[in-house]
């Protein structure tokens, strides 16, 4: 009886930490823009961890450009309905560039 007792615990706690992460993850992943929105200078994202997902609504190449160095991370080719993961490194801030409405994450957002 006890040790069913602790599998039926260990389950729910398991189960709890992947809600938590699945509602961080979306929470944390955002859709930038195209660049029509005037009002908008500039769409910055920081990475979470180690790696970002991009998925787009055009075929499109994706460019991160580190804010400070100026160094570039390429994503050669998405296309509607694709994704793509990048290892970006954390805790930087990157300019993204691409076409059509791009959503990454998991990230933070900086707009200016």
């Amino acid at each position: 009886m006890k040790r069913k007792n602790i599998v039926i615990c260990l389950a729910v706690v398991f189960l709890f930490l992947l809600l938590a992460w699945l509602v961080f993850k979306k929470s944390h992943t955002y859709s930038l823009s195209d660049g029509r929105d005037a009002w908008i200078k500039s769409e910055q994202i920081q990475p979470i961890t180690g790696s970002v997902t991009v998925s787009g609504t055009a075929d499109t190449d994706v460019v991160f450009t580190e804010v400070e160095s100026g160094k570039r991370y390429k994503i050669d080719y998405i296309t509607p309905g694709m994704s793509e993961k990048i290892r970006l490194e954390r805790g930087k801030w990157y300019q993204v560039a691409g076409g059509g409405t791009l959503t990454v994450g998991p990230v933070n957002l900086r707009v200016e």
